[in-house]
């Protein structure tokens, strides 16, 4: 198990049996209750922060208290606290390995037989699963779509995912695992910085203004010149650079020239390296006349 640790990161949260030992009777805790000095999180946990301040990580680890010795953060939750997903769910999702537990309000309680060492991590005090244990349980409770969308964001973190498809035999999401092609790559460039490039390169080069990041056929698209029916796209390998990326960006593409737009995409070397050649490519695409040196 890999500890992250830092000073006090328990994050304000407490078991009954923990403030007991600190010499709380249970009469105090009532009345530190009713004072509003002390809230209840969950059965015999509680939080100094009152609930409509507290921070996910103060639910998060106080979900995993009430569910005992041996209890982690994992599946939707775990992914979350990775940044791979939005926080959408109104419950925690908790694994342990004790049986005869039950759950409480709040929390979704998933068993397992096992937790090996390498599955687990504490972070600022959360025992939650790893990136590789995490998605390996993604994969049994969300839909395809969302776990691919898991995917490809640990890898645009660069999070490291070890092998979920190879530790997911017998398992209920194993199928989705198997369809997905988990592939790193270098950064070269982030994505803002190539959109200001490009942006750049117009300027330099008297194209017209282009509308930036707006919505054309239900998607977010690069720069469009919407008399034109032309869109350009600009691939930095941060958000691009990925075997997921690769196969969406050809999907929402085809969506565009079905719907009788014209798609041109351009990689960091071109807009960087090419500039003349990339403004060229857009004037003729516009129907405007010969590039004028720069």
């Amino acid at each position: 198990m890999w500890t992250s640790e830092g000073p006090d990161h328990r994050w304000g949260v407490f078991t009954r049996d923990e403030l007991r030992a600190a010499g709380l009777s249970d009469g105090a805790i009532a009345r530190r209750i009713r004072a509003r000095t002390l809230h209840r999180l969950y059965r015999n946990v509680y939080s100094v922060a009152p609930p409509s301040l507290v921070r996910p990580e103060v639910r998060w680890l106080g979900a995993v208290l009430a569910c005992g010795e041996g209890a982690v953060l994992s599946h939707r939750s775990a992914a979350v606290f990775w940044r791979l997903l939005e926080d959408r769910w109104a419950f925690v999702d908790v694994t342990t390995p004790r049986r005869g537990r039950k759950g409480t309000e709040g929390i979704r309680l998933h068993r397992t037989r096992r937790l090996d060492d390498a599955d687990v991590v504490i972070v600022s005090g959360i025992p939650v699963t790893s990136v590789e244990r995490t998605l390996i349980d993604l994969a049994d409770v969300v839909p395809p779509r969302v776990l691919r969308r898991a995917a490809r964001q640990a890898e645009i973190l660069r999070l490291p995912v070890g092998s979920p498809r190879e530790k997911a035999n017998g398992r209920r999401g194993a199928p989705s695992l198997s369809a997905l092609s988990f592939h790193r790559t270098d950064v070269a460039g982030t994505h803002s910085e190539l959109e200001s490039r490009f942006l750049r390169l117009c300027r330099r080069f008297g194209l017209p203004a282009p509308d930036v990041n707006v919505i054309v056929q239900g998607k977010e698209r690069d720069f469009v010149w919407r008399s034109s029916r032309l869109v350009v796209e600009v691939d930095g390998h941060a958000t691009h650079g990925t075997r997921f990326a690769f196969e969406d960006d050809r999907s929402r593409d085809l969506g565009l020239v079905r719907a009788g737009w014209r798609v041109v995409r351009f990689t960091y070397a071109q807009v960087t390296l090419e500039a003349a050649e990339v403004a060229a490519a857009v004037r003729d695409l516009l129907g405007l006349g010969p590039l004028l040196s720069a």
